[in-house]
């Protein structure tokens, strides 16, 4: 048959030809005697050079070494080789040598943070210059050879032309042994069409992997003693979103002496314990449906620059599903981590709360933790799994402990790298993939207000293995890996360990956005519950005694609970003269003994301190060019100098909230004579651990933490709902609408209690009269607005000026707000329905509901019009959890019964009046 698709071009249409860098794709696949290849360095770690030519691109390998490249679409291989030209200074101090089996000694440079190959003993004690050839067979044959080439010899060239098959790079020592045989394949790069060339695993893996027989039945001992669950498992009778009391976590064995499944009937994950540990499915019980393609492994870490994987199992003959009779069949992974044991443990705190205010939700989760035991080459590697009862989130993190007795180097991991049912399958390559229904989120997050944009961790990958997916250039990305996108390049020292972030991974049961953001919010609820947390804050703009305490008195009489020293109020954190910290310490007494907190403002990241101390641009080695164009690095000695100084501050005044702005962003650091870090690789590791650590103390010293990137899940309180900050210079009635909408549109995915927003009550940007709220007196009107759509949305703004009320009249707005939002906080705290986004034209509203309250729902309408507006009004009540009959009342008024119809909505005809709102209670 004539395939249509070839006579009229269709999705085989030649593309433009497109160039792969080698050190790009994934060397460690490649095989050498010692070491391992090293992108863009020569396998010392020095940079790539070449008899006194530099080279910003390449792999430095030793010999021997054998890196074999599937070439698939690839045109021509082009690339320069010689032996690197090295300073190393082999007498330095830190220079420490192991002895080898053969008498020999590989050379390391070892610090107390670092680990560096540096190359084998040659004949006289030394490193020698090194000799080597270079070889490349295409198909088998040889098709270029370099002859013997010495270090100081200039590159040489190779330029073939390919077509499929295999492509083997080689390096062997010159017949006079390896020490010194540094070469680097520099500039090295593939041109290709279409489906790009990969590195693939070498034919040298060594004997096959067998499970030890004590091990074996150590593991089947540990199965029996768990309850039996039979598959398929069951799908939920009831919504979770209304009840969720029901699903608790467990570990069962299925029965068969090689499975067990953690499962709180919402989700569950299926282990496979032998011949190796791997992940064999992943099940969404809402749907019944799995969520993986193909058998996967449990992560993947490189160790002095080798790739080995935790557990696994190959090969599978088919990636796009998976039998399981194929599963019996499959072999351990060659060169992985071994599972040795597993325990199973009651959910323990991931962190310290100390409960200091009110709360939605004053409880941590509870569920059933997993933990896998692995080992290989004395290191061993606990893989965490955590279940969450009530709630469809599986939570996961690695450790990594050397037991050995020489410092190893956690060069990169991926602590997950699932085969995923793809959420789209075309045969073209879209700008941007569907991707699968389930939310991927880290504690490794930042430079952003929002959890999307400050996801640095979450990658959807292509699976080349894959070779049955419709889109012809194999381009799906369909292999979820959740990884750091940097590093960390990090020494484990002997009888140390190190910890990843922590992954949550929630499957939606439906591509609905209210209910796909119920799930999201849920999550926060369960995993952050300090995030509940909910103050009624004051923005000061003076760190005048007089005014601070005129404040206090203010909060004091209406019911605010809390007072920020913002910026601009002269507060300095830094400051450590004694009577400064008395100076706050007072206020503070003073403010707490009228039930008011007191805290403030420091300003982080967003500002130049000096060549020394600032961030270096690796583009350029100086800094600038960077995120706020430049900012200090925080493991250098002034970033130390700086968390203790905080800290210092917070302990000597007793100060407890923490408004900390231009928070670490995820800037890197190219500089190497920072003292807390070694270079560019583990710049951004290590100064996110000190502001994750800094965060993770205040909040177990109870420190009410207003950070605006998302720092939610390492233990702030608060971000911003999203804003622009010039349009609170605009004139106040065009503020409101559109401080509703940032609201509307910043309550999908955030529960109100971890957003603010803003309210400038004095001049903020500019605008004038019409834009300021200053005088209060006289813009009473548009002041309750505010506050009423704020708190009836449950988000705190920043009242931002030098005081609550200045007559009368205002403190009595201000009391009689602040008593209508106490009296129906818990319900204004729970979760948003989206009834109608604000336009300007209409009414606009929303309802918070929750079931397990006596009031199941709150709904705020507005009318943004200059006329009051009579409407029938559908309210959506599925998620009050009431089925029949609702008591609904307007304001204050008496309730009427309604009966809910088939799809649980009421209608309700409500008047609203002109520039203003209402709202209805529903029991």
């Amino acid at each position: 048959m004539i395939c249509l698709f070839s006579i009229l071009g269709v999705g085989l249409s030649v593309n433009a030809q497109t160039a792969k860098n080698f050190s790009e794709m994934d060397i460690a696949l490649g095989q050498q005697t010692y070491s391992a290849p090293m992108s863009n360095k020569s396998v010392t770690g020095e940079p790539l050079s070449i008899a006194g030519v530099s080279y910003k691109s390449g792999v430095g390998v030793h010999s021997k070494s054998v890196i074999k490249i599937k070439n698939n679409g690839a045109r021509v291989f082009t690339a320069k080789v010689g032996i690197n030209d090295s300073k190393t200074e082999y007498s330095a101090k830190t220079i420490k040598t192991i002895p080898l089996t053969d008498g020999k000694r590989i050379f390391y440079n070892i610090t107390k943070t670092k680990k560096q190959f540096l190359g084998v003993e040659g004949a006289h004690g030394k490193i020698d210059k090194g000799s080597v050839i270079f070889k490349v067979l295409y198909k088998g044959e040889e098709v270029f050879n370099s002859g013997i080439m010495r270090q100081g010899d200039k590159a040489k060239t190779v330029n073939l032309k390919l077509s499929g098959g295999i492509l083997e790079l080689i390096v062997e020592d010159a017949g006079d042994g390896s020490s010194g045989d540094h070469a680097v394949w520099a500039d090295a790069k593939f041109e290709y069409f279409e489906i790009e060339p990969i590195v693939v695993q070498g034919d040298f893996e060594g004997a096959p992997v067998v499970q030890n027989p004590k091990i074996k039945e150590k593991l089947s001992g540990l199965m029996n003693n768990l309850p039996i669950i039979s598959l398929p498992l069951k799908e939920p009778e009831n919504d979770w979103l209304i009840n969720n009391k029901v699903f608790k976590a467990r570990v069962y064995q299925i029965g068969n002496g090689k499975d067990i499944v953690i499962s709180n009937g919402l989700i569950a994950r299926v282990f496979r314990l032998n011949p190796n540990l791997a992940t064999i499915d992943y099940i969404n019980q809402m749907t019944g449906e799995s969520l993986l393609r193909a058998v996967s492994n449990e992560g993947v870490l490189m160790i002095d620059g080798k790739n080995y994987t935790l557990g696994g199992l190959s090969k599978q003959p088919e990636y796009a599903y998976t039998l399981m009779k194929w599963v019996d069949e499959l072999s351990a992974t060659p060169n992985a981590f071994l599972i040795e044991d597993f325990e199973v443990k009651a959910l323990t705190d991931r962190l310290s709360w100390k409960r200091m205010r009110w709360a939605s939700n004053n409880n941590m989760p509870t569920g059933k933790e997993l933990v896998f035991t692995l080992g290989k080459d004395n290191i061993k590697v606990k893989v965490h799994y955590a279940l969450y009862d009530g709630i469809p989130t599986l939570s996961k993190w690695i450790e990594v402990i050397n037991t050995s007795d020489v410092m190893i180097q956690l060069n990169k991991f991926k602590l997950e790298q699932l085969a995923m049912v793809e959420g789209e399958n075309l045969v073209d390559t879209p700008k941007h993939w569907e991707k699968p229904n389930i939310h991927i989120e880290t504690d490794y997050a930042f430079g952003s207000m929002q959890q999307k944009t400050s996801d640095k961790t979450t990658y959807w990958e292509k699976d080349k293995r894959y070779t049955s997916q419709t889109n012809y250039p194999l381009n799906l990305e369909c292999m979820l890996e959740v990884r750091l996108p940097l590093g960390p390049d990090t020494a484990i020292d002997v009888g140390k360990s190190l910890t990843t972030f922590r992954v949550w991974e929630t499957p939606f049961d439906s591509f609905n956005k209210e209910r796909k953001g119920l799930f999201k919010r849920k999550l926060y609820r369960t995993i952050s519950p300090w995030a509940t947390e909910n103050p009624m804050f004051l923005h000061l703009t003076s760190s005048d005694p007089k005014v601070i305490k005129s404040a206090v008195d203010q909060c004091a009489e209406t019911g605010y609970e809390m007072i920020i020293l913002s910026f601009g109020s002269g507060l300095n954190m830094e400051n450590e003269n004694e009577a400064y910290y008395e100076k706050y310490k007072e206020l503070r007494e003073y403010a707490n003994a009228k039930g008011v907190e007191l805290g403030g403002y420091s300003l982080l990241s967003s500002r130049w301190i000096s060549e020394e101390v600032d961030v270096i641009n690796p583009k350029t080695g100086k800094r600038g060019g960077m995120i706020f164009g430049s900012s200090p690095c925080l493991s250098s000695e002034w970033g130390y100098d700086y968390f203790r100084k905080i800290k210092t501050f917070f302990a000597k005044t007793g100060m407890q909230v923490f408004e900390n702005d231009g928070s670490y962003p995820g800037n890197v650091c190219a500089s190497t004579t920072h003292a807390h870090h070694n270079g560019l690789e583990d710049s951004q590791w290590k100064q996110y651990a000190q502001i994750q650590g800094l965060y993770k103390w205040m909040r177990s010293e109870g420190i009410y933490m207003n950070i605006p990137d998302f720092y939610i899940n390492s233990g702030s309180n608060k971000t911003g709902i999203g804003y622009r900050e010039v349009n609170w210079s605009l004139p106040r009635d065009r503020q409101l609408i559109l401080g509703r909408q940032n609201m509307y549109d910043g309550l999908w995915n955030h529960i109100p209690s971890m957003t603010w927003t803003f309210v400038p009550l004095t001049q903020y940007h500019g605008g004038g009269a019409a834009a300021t709220m200053e005088p209060l007196k006289d813009h009473l009107v548009d002041y309750e607005n505010h506050m009423m759509q704020n708190y009836g949305f449950g988000v705190q703004a920043c009242y931002r000026g030098p005081r609550l009320y200045d007559s009368p009249e205002t403190k009595k707005l201000v009391i009689k707000v602040v008593k209508w939002y106490k009296k129906y906080r818990n319900i204004l705290n729970s979760d948003i329905i989206h009834l109608k986004r604000p336009s300007g034209k209409d009414w606009d509203g929303f309802l918070h509901t929750n079931p397990n309250l006596k009031e199941k729902g709150l709904a705020m309408l507005f009318n943004p019009t200059d006329k009051d507006i009579v409407r029938e009004v559908k309210l959506p009540l599925y998620y009050t959890g009431l089925t029949n009959t609702a008591s609904v009342r307007i304001k204050e008024e008496a309730p009427k019964t309604y009966s809910l119809a088939r799809d649980y909505t009421i209608n309700i005809k409500v008047t609203i009046p002109a520039n203003s709102y209402t709202w209805l209670v529903i029991e």
